[in-house]
């Protein structure tokens, strides 16, 4: 009987220890990749998974793919992520779906290194433990199994770093010093957890990008190994039965990435699968759709995915599922971002950023801007390569030229902007938003609908000398919103 007790007292001091250990190994885990990847057993199920780097991450959208396709994908990019990577990530995720595609990007295809921890002789060390950390953020939120001890295998040569991977509690045990209230909620619960399918926003505007020159894109024998790990994806999909398809989604292309994207095409003829080269459709402005160099702003993110959406529907269709209620998730996703866009448009920290998400989707409302022919915004040549796509041909410049002030009416119909730049005074006119005149004179500037002039949508008194102001009139009939931005000196 007392052998009995005993034995009793040590399974539940085991049992506790072990709850305890696992309680401290979530609360000191690094919770990005929890986070990023937080809606991978959330949904439990989508047709499409999209695998690559960040080109990807940036690039592709599931949740406009879903509004306006009807296709429930996930994007399962990787920052950092080459197709070796890659491929162990879509390995460990098949262990989660059963998707019917697979869309690979092949950019980085011709990097030939796999061990994230060596790369080759022409990265330095800040690179290599760079790599090791983006491998974590694409790894940590997979649970320990067999793929995972082949991918880190395959991946990180270091033993050390190895087990780091593995039982991750040995690199993170010592983060208490740097915890916070957030480090004890679950994915789910945490305002930091991605709720775009495993996609993300960026919202800047590089207009610096040059295109780079033209350069040698003839085929070369050499199979790199990215080539390799991507014949491995390829027959992985069909030994599972998943029909795969490959891209290239739109960057400031090098002689290398055309390349590789030519070379991406003579596989997938030899392959008979679909390919998407929008290094050669030029699917993405330089002026306007970029982050950086590499990585697509919200604006080319939305006409990439709106792109992508249209290649999968005519080469490689899946089922609509709008409507159905077991991608709940999806329709929750969908309505989710469209609250997400009205406050990034709301909480815009400069007016580029708000043209940014305003011309990514015109839904948002009706718009009116005013930019100060004295202030800084008006010179602006993030903010004067938007206002070129939204109006072309556009009396910007001059007005800026002439010290005048430049008045933007940009209704939701795009195809109704106008704009009315310089000292002048309209008669009534029949726009989108209603009738409208619009008063500038020297130190003041009117606009005025439907013949009500005792309000005026800008602000003349205290914000007069504002270098920005914009005016949104929402497309539920809620009450205005003005945004005003002064550029520092």
């Amino acid at each position: 009987m007392r052998k009995g007790k005993t034995l009793f007292k040590w399974l539940l001091f085991l049992v506790i220890l072990v709850l305890a250990f696992t309680v401290v190994c979530h609360v000191v885990e690094r919770k990005e990749s929890v986070r990023k990847y937080a809606d991978l057993y959330a949904a439990g199920r989508a047709d499409v998974l999209f695998i690559g780097s960040s080109h990807v991450i940036n690039g592709i959208n599931p949740v406009q793919l879903f509004d306006e396709y009807g296709i429930a994908g996930y994007n399962l990019g990787g920052h950092g992520s080459i197709l070796p990577a890659a491929y162990y990530e879509l390995l460990c995720a098949l262990d989660i779906f059963s998707p019917r595609l697979v869309v690979v990007d092949g950019y980085m295809m011709e990097r030939d290194y796999h061990y994230l921890d060596q790369m080759t002789e022409e990265y330095d060390d800040e690179e290599r433990a760079s790599a090791v950390s983006q491998l974590h953020l694409n790894m940590d939120v997979f649970p320990l199994s067999r793929n995972k001890i082949y991918a880190v295998r395959d991946l990180i040569a270091d033993r050390s770093l190895q087990m780091e991977f593995l039982f991750p509690f040995i690199l993170y045990h010592n983060r208490w010093s740097s915890l916070t209230s957030d480090d004890f909620l679950d994915g789910a619960h945490s305002p930091e957890t991605n709720r775009l399918l495993g996609a993300e926003i960026r919202t800047r505007v590089e207009y610096r990008t040059a295109p780079h020159p033209d350069g040698d894109d003839e085929l070369t024998d050499e199979i790199h190994l990215g080539e390799s790990y991507l014949q491995m994806i390829l027959a992985l999909c069909r030994e599972r039965g998943i029909q795969p398809a490959i891209t290239f989604l739109p960057c400031n292309s090098t002689a290398l990435d055309r390349q590789t994207a030519a070379r991406l095409h003579a596989l997938s003829e030899a392959e008979c699968v679909p390919y998407l080269d929008l290094l050669t459709e030029e699917a993405a402005d330089f002026r306007t759709d970029f982050n950086d160099e590499g990585h697509l702003n919200l604006l080319g993110m939305t006409k990439t995915t709106r792109r992508v959406g249209r290649f999968i529907s005519e080469e490689c269709p899946v089922p609509d599922r709008r409507g159905d209620k077991a991608y709940r998730l999806w329709m929750d996703r969908a309505e989710q971002f469209d609250t997400q866009k009205g406050k990034m448009l709301a909480e815009a920290k400069s007016l580029s950023e708000a043209l940014v998400v305003l011309g990514s989707d015109r839904e948002l409302g009706d718009a009116v801007l005013y930019l100060s022919g004295t202030g800084a915004a008006i010179g602006d040549p993030a903010v004067r390569n938007l206002l070129d796509a939204l109006v072309p041909e556009n009396g910007l410049r001059k007005a800026a030229a002439a010290g005048e002030p430049a008045l933007f009416i940009l209704p939701a119909d795009a195809s109704g902007s106008f704009d009315l730049s310089g000292y002048q005074v309209t008669d009534w006119m029949d726009t989108r938003l209603g009738e409208l005149e619009a008063i500038q004179v020297e130190n003041f500037t009117g606009v005025y609908l439907d013949h009500d002039e005792s309000e005026n949508l800008l602000d003349m008194e205290e914000n007069r000398l504002t270098d920005a102001q914009l005016v949104v009139l929402p497309a539920d009939g809620s009450d205005k919103n003005r945004l005003l931005f002064n550029y520092d000196p």
